[in-house]
């Protein structure tokens, strides 16, 4: 049940990032975009609530916000159409990499 309230809240947390940028983007949606992203965002935590009940919270905090930063980077390059440098890129990667050692290193 832990990698879906982990996948739910990286989605959640790309939406929410997604809200905010459209709402900076068209100015009579600015408060739209701030709270739905805000709704999105801060409802998400409880997902990452439910992963500290269920595992060690320092891993569900590192592979939350990690894959959540992830996922909001992915989906904003996509929506919006961005386009990330190389060294952006290997950042990305170097992030995942970060996050599977993390997660690699819990004791049972």
């Amino acid at each position: 049940m832990n990698i879906v309230w982990l996948v739910t809240f990286w989605i959640m947390q790309a939406v929410a990032q997604l809200l905010f940028k459209y709402g900076s983007t068209v100015p009579s949606k600015h408060t739209l975009g701030f709270v739905a992203g805000n709704v999105f965002g801060a409802s998400s935590i409880w997902f990452l609530m439910l992963l500290y009940k269920s595992m060690n919270p320092n891993v569900a905090l590192g592979l939350g916000t990690g894959g959540g930063f992830l996922c909001a980077q992915i989906a904003l390059a996509v929506v919006f159409k961005s386009s990330l440098s190389p060294l952006q890129y290997g950042a990305m990667a170097l992030v995942s990499v970060g996050m599977a050692l993390f997660a690699v290193g819990v004791k049972p």
